[in-house]
C-alpha cells in the first residue's frame, strides 16, 4: 500500500490544483492527458493497430477507401484558379509507365481519394478526407510528367488557401 503524503509529493503543482479544485482549478484545461502509448523515441511512424477487411487484397489494393493513411504521395503544386483549384502532382514518366485506366479518382462534396497503379511496385496514392470547401466534381489529365487534379468548387467566389480544412498542409506543399 501507498503513503498518500508519499503519493501527494508526487504530483506536480498543476496536478495538484485539478484535484484540489476540479472544475474550478485555474489549470483545469489542462485536465485531460493523452492516453495513447509512450513515445519510442523514434521519427519512423509506429502502427498502433490492425484491423480485419473482408475486402480481397487486390480490391483493397486500389485504395477505395479515402484513408489518409495510405497517402504515400507527399509532394504537389496548388493552385487557386477561381471556379476550380488545380493539384500538379510530379511523376516523371508518368506519362509513359501509365494509361489513364491505372488511375483511380475518388470523391464526395468535402473529400477526394486520388490513387495510380503501375507506376511504382507499390500503388500512389493522395486523399484529402476534409477539404476546404465543397467540390462539384473532381477530374484529372495526364501528362507525361505529371498528373493534374481538377477540383470544381461549389462556390467559385471562395479562395482556397490550403487543401484542407485545418488550415495547415498534411502533406508537404511545394
Amino acid at each position: 500500500m501507498t503513503d498518500p503524503a508519499a503519493e501527494e509529493k508526487d504530483t506536480s503543482a498543476l496536478r495538484d490544483n485539478i484535484n484540489k479544485k476540479g472544475s474550478n482549478a485555474y489549470y483545469f484545461a489542462h485536465a485531460n492527458t493523452a492516453s495513447g502509448p509512450d513515445w519510442d523515441g523514434k521519427l519512423e511512424p509506429k502502427l498502433l493497430a490492425t484491423t480485419s477487411s473482408s475486402v480481397s487484397d487486390s480490391q483493397n489494393r486500389r485504395h477505395s477507401s479515402f484513408d489518409v493513411s495510405k497517402s504515400n504521395i507527399t509532394s504537389y503544386a496548388f493552385c487557386d484558379e477561381g471556379a476550380t483549384v488545380k493539384l500538379y502532382i510530379t511523376m516523371e514518366g508518368v506519362g509513359e509507365k501509365c494509361t489513364e485506366e491505372d488511375i483511380t479518382l475518388e470523391n464526395t462534396e468535402n473529400s477526394f481519394c486520388f490513387a495510380i497503379e503501375n507506376y511504382k511496385e507499390e500503388p500512389m496514392c493522395l486523399s484529402f478526407l476534409k477539404l476546404t470547401a465543397e467540390v462539384s466534381k473532381v477530374t484529372f489529365k495526364l501528362k507525361p510528367d505529371r498528373v493534374v487534379l481538377i477540383l470544381r468548387k461549389v462556390d467559385k467566389s471562395k479562395t482556397w488557401h490550403t487543401i484542407n480544412d485545418k488550415g495547415t498542409a498534411d502533406h508537404e506543399v511545394v
